[in-house]
């Protein structure tokens, strides 16, 4: 009994080091709590004479923005870490780790199919993870699943392109489609991702990022219709679509170059602030800069093919090192050189992903300003 009673007043203790009030018979706290764990709460304290709960909910004129607490599939969890790596989400802003999650292991398997090698990837991380409990290991692991995957595709296990055949293309005789097919499958990710800063902006209740954002409304119709029109000159097509897609380009990028008088009016401030003249220099410049990052971030994608055809080109070397062609290879070559290709190749094309989703990815739609939810202490 007297070991629970100092227990108790030691918990008390560490907690009152919390207090937002401190006087000489209580102290006040005051702190978020999930939805989940109020009724708990308001259970916990009901027959409790010392304390007094008040809960107030986040629209009762709280100015402080409440903390994010992070839920997510369990496959998806371990993607986290590359989110927390770049600021935690919003309370308002969509979390991105789902799509972080698919995309990455994506764009892994395709720059890094090789069955076996694929395979190995898969077993590493699995016992990474189930040993150290790393996150790390889990996220190795699901990108060998689609290395693996890819493999297949291509019809590649442990660099061999002749073993298996494949079930797409293989990359050292398809370069070309192997190239473009990456940066096709970028511009949809960078509409979709023009979509998620539309649901963030209407979150937020943020008009002008809505409506004339260059990620918002203006920017979809943009570079959505840039796409179209594209697809149409190179299908050979012609008529009254096109002029539809190049009015939607000029209304793209009208709304754009409106945006600064059009938020200044709406924050009941003048128009154009200083001259007139140096507003059509900045606003020039700032829409080629706008241009030139929708043509720079979907060209980023190409690496991605790019690095497909390095993969199939370092297994190459390896064999011809190893004297495959022979009929009779050097084992230990080979074992030597598919452990440095994985090990190599496989972490800067680890890094090349987070870096198409830090730049390409997260600067269309995500912040990163939000703050974790962290309980105190779930025994106290």
């Amino acid at each position: 009994k007297t070991y629970a009673t100092i227990k108790q007043l030691d918990s008390c203790f560490k907690l009152r080091k919390y207090a937002a009030c401190t006087k000489k018979d209580f102290y006040i706290l005051t702190g978020w709590a999930t939805e989940e764990t109020v009724n708990e709460m308001l259970l916990r304290t009901e027959h409790d004479d010392a304390v007094e709960l008040v809960i107030e909910d986040e629209n009762s004129g709280i100015n402080s923005t409440p903390p994010t607490k992070l839920k997510n599939f369990f496959l998806f969890r371990p993607f986290e870490m590359f989110v927390k790596m770049y600021g935690v989400p919003n309370y308002n802003e969509i979390d991105p780790t789902f799509f972080v999650a698919i995309t990455y292991a994506i764009l892994f398997g395709v720059m890094f199919g090789d069955v076996g090698q694929g395979a190995v990837l898969f077993i590493g991380g699995l016992l990474l993870y189930k040993l150290k409990k790393n996150d790390l290991g889990a996220i190795i692991s699901l990108c060998g699943v689609f290395s693996t995957v890819f493999g297949f595709a291509y019809g590649s296990i442990f660099g061999y392109e002749d073993k298996l055949p494949a079930l797409w293309l293989s990359p050292m005789h398809n370069i070309t489609t192997i190239l473009v097919y990456p940066v096709i499958a970028g511009a949809g990710i960078i509409l979709i991702c023009m979509f998620f800063n539309v649901i963030n902006a209407i979150r937020t209740k943020d008009i002008s990022r809505l409506l004339l954002d260059k990620n918002g409304i203006a920017g979809i119709l943009f570079y959505g219709s840039v796409l179209a029109l594209a697809g149409l000159v190179l299908a050979g097509k012609s008529g009254i679509a096109i002029t539809i897609l190049a009015s939607l380009i000029g209304l793209g990028l009208l709304l754009m170059i409106v945006k600064e008088p059009v938020t200044h009016i709406m924050k009941k401030k003048k128009a154009i602030e200083g001259s007139k003249v140096m507003f059509v220099v900045e606003t020039f410049f700032e829409l080629f800069e706008v241009l030139l990052s929708f043509i720079t971030n979907t060209v980023s994608f190409v690496r991605v093919g790019a690095f497909a055809l390095s993969h199939a080109g370092m297994m190459g070397v390896v064999h011809l090192l190893a004297d495959a062609a022979s009929g009779k290879p050097n084992i230990i070559v080979l074992i030597l050189g598919n452990l440095l290709v994985m090990g190599l190749e496989g972490l800067i094309v680890g890094i090349q992903v987070l870096r198409l989703e830090f730049y390409e990815v997260f600067s269309r739609f995500y912040t990163g300003r939000g703050r974790e939810f962290r309980p105190f202490n779930k025994n106290v």
